[in-house]
Order: structure tokens, then sequence, then C-alpha cells
């Protein structure tokens, strides 16, 4: 994307270094959908020519922009946007569409009507539904926050239902076996699979570990924030707080980062947010919280606070061979795929 950026200038001696300046602009053109993955950014020589700046200046934006994986260096290619957070290929639709009409032009050749393999489709997707329905699967992890992120993200995986186990729960219990022994599929990270699968042996087939990441809107988010920015993190676990604090610690942002956990009232909220810029929290913050609360945030919004939510996503890889998994168990295998 040799036109990127468009109609865009930098202040110099005024606000923001330049350098940050211009991770804000990608950032922005990313959630505006100007830049999308996969697009490619100018060479550094030739955006420090557009922009009549110094080619270093360029070169540290663009630096701090792959550490936290929002461009990737491609060969060939350049600096490219990232593209690893997306689950879904950018062809899934046409791919689709083009096997349904190959698939109903054989049909009809078969002499079926419209009507007939109407009727036919809808069936079948029911029984899947119905097949998917019955499955029971549980995730396992070690703070309620990623288990609600899990839970909507598999929900999407059809009708599969998802039972949320936490991690300490399961190691105090005393027949942690018995606890997972009616789950067709168990779901929990790369971390944490070696503890399950000893503390459930009987289990160890029927656990599936998958590798997680903070997603595309979470990474370019933050990315965006600046190191004079104060930064307060909303969360309910003490688990879930070293992951948000390892990560902004990672950007040079963690220093001056402070925290409140959850449940918390409104005074208290309205004290914590009152010195500060920008709030971290889990997905789904505003739907949680009562109308008091929820009120606080709102003046918190008003008067220019920036709200980070720190979303998790299941990376491509894994998600793929959990799908596999899923449809091999709906179809009736019965067995690890």
């Amino acid at each position: 994307m040799t036109s990127w950026p468009r109609k865009y200038k930098v202040r110099t001696g005024i606000g923001a270094p330049v350098y940050r300046q211009l991770i804000e602009k990608v950032a922005h053109d990313i959630r505006n959908g100007e830049l999308k993955p996969g697009d490619r950014l100018p060479s550094e020589r030739v955006l420090a020519d557009r922009l009549g700046i110094a080619r270093g200046t360029i070169g540290r934006a663009y630096a701090e922009l792959k550490r936290a994986h929002v461009i990737d260096v491609v060969r060939g290619r350049g600096s490219v946007v990232s593209a690893r957070q997306h689950v879904t290929d950018a062809d899934r639709a046409g791919k689709a569409s083009a096997l349904v009409g190959d698939t109903l032009d054989r049909l009809l050749r078969l002499r079926f009507s419209p009507r007939e393999i109407r009727d036919m489709v809808d069936l079948a997707v029911r029984e899947h539904e119905e097949r998917l329905a019955a499955l029971a699967v549980a995730a396992v992890d070690c703070n309620p926050e990623a288990l609600g992120i899990w839970e909507r993200q598999l929900g999407l995986l059809s009708r599969v239902s998802v039972r949320k186990l936490l991690l300490d729960e399961l190691v105090r219990d005393p027949d942690p076996a018995a606890r997972l022994a009616g789950f067709d599929l168990v779901i929990t990270t790369a971390t944490h699979r070696a503890e399950l699968a000893a503390l459930a042996p009987d289990a160890d087939r029927r656990i599936v570990a998958v590798g997680v990441s903070p997603s595309q809107e979470t990474i370019v988010g933050l990315a965006a924030l600046r190191p004079s920015q104060a930064v307060g993190v909303l969360c309910e676990s003490a688990q879930f707080l070293r992951i948000v604090q390892a990560r902004l610690r990672h950007l040079g942002l963690g220093g001056s980062a402070t925290h409140l956990l959850l449940p918390a009232d409104a005074i208290a909220l309205e004290r914590f947010l009152a010195d500060r810029d920008v709030l971290v929290a889990p997905p789904g913050l505003r739907a949680a919280l009562d109308r008091d609360t929820a009120r606080s945030l709102q003046r918190f919004d008003e008067r220019g606070g920036v709200v980070v939510a720190f979303d998790y996503r299941i990376e491509h890889g894994s998600l793929a061979h959990l799908e596999e998994r899923i449809r091999a168990l709906a179809g009736g295998s019965g067995g690890p795929a």
C-alpha cells in the first residue's frame, strides 16, 4: 500500500514525539479499516521522504509496531500489517460460495427440485446442530476473565455449549479426574496442559491445548498509548492482572500502571479513575457493571479517558485443529481426531 498515509502530516515541536504520532496513525487506520491485515506499508526511506522527517524516526516507529506485533517484516515485501490474530481466511466466504454453487449444480443434475434441495440442507443443518448441542465441552484456565473470553469465542462454533472451570478449583478438588470424566473435550492453554493431564490422566486424550494471544484490536489499542499516559488496570483476578502487566511492561507502559480488582463500588471506581488517562479492562466490562459504576465509567469517557479492552483470541492454527476435533465428535466418530 504505497499510497499510505493519505493527507497526513506530522506535528513537530508540539504534542507527542513524531515516532509516537506515526504509531498512533497506524493504529487509528487499522481500527478504521483503512489499513487491513496484509497491507504493505511504505519503506522507511519512502515514508521519510514523503513526510519530510528523519528516516531514523520512521525506523523507531516501525520497530515498536513490530515489537507489539502490529506489523510484520516479510521477506520481499517489507513491513506489512500483521494478520496473525485473524482466525478466518480472507477468502473464506468466496470458497464457501463456490462450494455451495458446485453442490447445488450436482444436485440439480440429479433432478432434485430447489425445494427438495432446501429441505435436505435444512435437515442436515438441524441434525448437525443437535449433535453439537449434545457435546459436553469444558474450558479450563487459571483466571475467570480468560474463561469468559473463551466462552464467547467458542460459542461461535455453532451451538457448542462450554462449561467454564478454573484450574485452581480442579487442583483443590479431591477427585479432578471424576470432575472431567463427563466431558467429550477439555480445552486449555498450552501453558496448563501438562498440569491438567497430571491431575486427570484418564482425560489426557480428550485434552486439547490451544495457543492464545491478545487480539489484533487489543494489540493496536495498546500500541497507540503513550508512555506519558497514566494507565489503570481493572480486572477480577490477580492472574489476569499479571498477564496485562506483562504486556504493558513489554510495551514500556507498565511503570506507572495501577490496578483495581473487581468487584468495586461506584465510589471506589470513581476515585481510581480520577487521575487515570487510560483504563485497561476485560472485554464486556460495561455490561457487567451495575448502573452506578457504569455511570462512573461514562464520566471517565466524557472527560476523554480511553478504555482498552484486553481481549484474547485462540490462534488460527489452534482454532482450526479445535474445529476439526469438534466436527469429528459431532460426526459420531467417538474418538480423537
